[in-house]
């Protein structure tokens, strides 16, 4: 199809249906660095071209022959300031859900449309193999993936935006709105018989790790580094701190601090877990400050065991739908029920943003029903009513 003038440069549309952008400076023609879903996107970017132009903020469109692998690689190495659990996490997200789609692509040839097309296609990929995991482990709760997939896109983004930081791009194709915002699923939670039930399905050593992080709702990672001197069980307002958070790392075990500040903070206890976990104190954890309070049976870390003894401890209470991060899940929805506010939700999670503290103020539904139906009985009761009289001119 023949090229249509529009002003400055000129767009053509392809015979892939793709609209095409050209333009004139210092006597060079340059194209566009992709194509356009339609003629008003292709002749946007001509009258963006023209802008920076009459404003002198004009740059020569950047070349690269970096593949998205070999950028990314490198971005995930270089990058300052991640923990090396962090920094492992993100090698294998983008081993596993960014290469296999994008690595062989040039940076600059990466187009908004590829983004989303490879955005949907792990969504649905991911999603399906999840699926299929959960029926052959007949748990009720069906995984969707979308907290890999957000986690992905997230990644994704960065490395395009330090692409353009550094010139070696002119825009981010990430442009996808809400996608690194992940969706979470509707989690499961044990009720209180539920718990007592866990309690005593779990060995003797563990019976007190399931209380704690159901009632201080704790990470599994911070109750793993939990020492001696982090408990203060005296007085009548028994607290935690955290103040340290153990992380497997290549298939090792290594103790840091968390990853946010946020992460370091002191969580009142409820009075009733007092004389438990000074009894485990007393039978499993070493008279030094510094000892770890929750071990396996030879002293070393507990996670070396505890997914195992709390799968079988969950299949033993008919529970196959849970799974043990479910179990502060279930810690911050008591709590929420127990009015916590959303500041309140968010110290106790140890979390910077009210995204996550949010995602338990929707369990509380029950407990507002509760509360309209005491408003009724009260409204029935017409000793509870007080007539508000008319007040008097003056």
């Amino acid at each position: 199809m023949a090229a249509k003038r529009s002003g400055f440069g000129s767009v053509e549309q392809l015979q892939s249906g793709k609209w095409r952008a050209r333009y004139k400076v210092e006597g060079q023609i340059l194209n566009a660095p992709r194509t356009f879903a339609n003629k008003t996107d292709a002749q946007l970017f001509l009258s963006d071209q023209e802008l920076e132009l009459a404003r002198g903020t004009w740059r020569a469109p950047a070349r690269t022959f970096k593949t998205v692998e070999s950028y990314g690689s490198q971005w995930i190495e270089q990058h300052n300031g991640l923990k090396s659990s962090t920094r492992q996490l993100y090698r294998q997200t983008f081993a596993r859900h960014i290469v296999p789609y994008l690595g062989n692509l040039r940076l600059d040839k990466v187009t908004p449309d590829i983004v989303r097309d490879w955005h949907a296609t792990l969504r649905e990929s991911l999603g399906a193999e999840l699926r299929a995991q959960d029926r052959a482990d007949r748990a009720s709760q069906v995984r969707d993936g979308s907290s890999t997939v957000a986690r992905s896109y997230r990644l994704l983004r960065s490395i395009f935006g330090t692409a353009v930081d550094d010139e070696v791009i002119t825009r981010n194709p990430c442009k996808i709105k809400g996608a690194g915002n992940a969706k979470a699923a509707e989690r499961p939670t044990l009720s209180l018989p539920e718990v007592q039930e866990l309690t005593q399905a779990m060995p003797d050593r563990y019976k007190a790790l399931v209380q704690l992080l159901v009632w201080s709702g704790i990470r599994i990672g911070e109750a793993a580094a939990l020492q001696r001197k982090d408990l203060q069980l005296t007085g009548n307002a028994p607290t935690l701190t955290v103040r340290e958070r153990v992380y497997k790392v290549g298939g090792v075990y290594e103790l840091d601090s968390p990853k946010s500040e946020a992460g370091k903070r002191t969580i009142a206890l409820p009075p009733h877990l007092t004389p438990l976990l000074s009894e485990h104190l007393d039978s499993y954890t070493k008279s030094d400050p510094n000892a770890l309070v929750f071990t396996t049976n030879t002293g070393g870390i507990m996670l070396n065991s505890y997914d195992g003894v709390m799968r079988r401890a969950l299949d033993q209470i008919g529970r196959r739908d849970m799974r043990g991060h479910d179990l502060r899940h279930t810690g911050m929805t008591m709590a929420a029920e127990a009015g916590a506010s959303l500041p309140e939700l968010k110290q106790r999670l140890g979390q910077s943003t009210t995204a996550a503290a949010e995602g338990y103020l929707h369990a509380t539904q029950a407990h507002g029903q509760r509360v309209a139906q005491r408003m009724s009985e009260l409204a029935d009761s017409q000793d509870n009513v007080i007539p508000i009289g008319k007040r008097k001119a003056t």
